[in-house]
């Protein structure tokens, strides 16, 4: 028989459903003195939830993954803005992390008591630095990206 399909949750459907419940939550915590602001909350909360089912349930694949893409494309802006403006200059005496061996798999149990493995916010590649040494910079051996993080 014909079989029928669904976006389900994509990143736009998510990223509503993640801003609905915040707006849900910050209108049960406000008090009742301000009536009209915890309506006004609970109102655009119910809004984005009939507006995620509309979406999932639509059956115009192409509009929903224009949107989606759309909105992927601001996503993308803003955090590439933000890594821009708030990463951390390179300095002498950082520690250039080493590729993770066996990429594509799982380390071993010695290698996790060894390792710490680590994801690069910039470009996703998987590192590994020793355990025990406390803070350290570490510098991608990918992208150059250089970030702190404790071992």
């Amino acid at each position: 028989m014909f079989q029928q399909q669904r976006r389900g949750l994509d990143e736009l459907n998510r990223t509503m459903l993640i801003a609905a419940l915040v707006l849900s939550i910050i209108g049960m915590i406000v008090s009742q003195s301000i009536g009209w602001l915890r309506m006004v909350l609970s109102l655009l909360s119910g809004a984005l939830l009939v507006l995620i089912v509309i979406r999932m349930m639509s059956k115009n694949f192409n509009k929903r993954n224009q949107e989606n893409m759309k909105y992927l494309t601001y996503e993308t802006a803003v955090k590439d803005w933000f890594r821009r403006t708030f990463r951390a200059k390179g300095k002498a005496g950082a520690y250039q992390a080493p590729r993770a061996k066996r990429a594509g798999k799982n380390p071993t149990w010695a290698e996790l008591k060894q390792y710490k493995y680590l994801i690069c916010p910039q470009c996703a590649q998987r590192l590994r630095v020793p355990r025990g040494k406390g803070r350290i910079r570490v510098t991608c051996t990918n992208c150059s990206n250089v970030f702190e993080t404790r071992s």
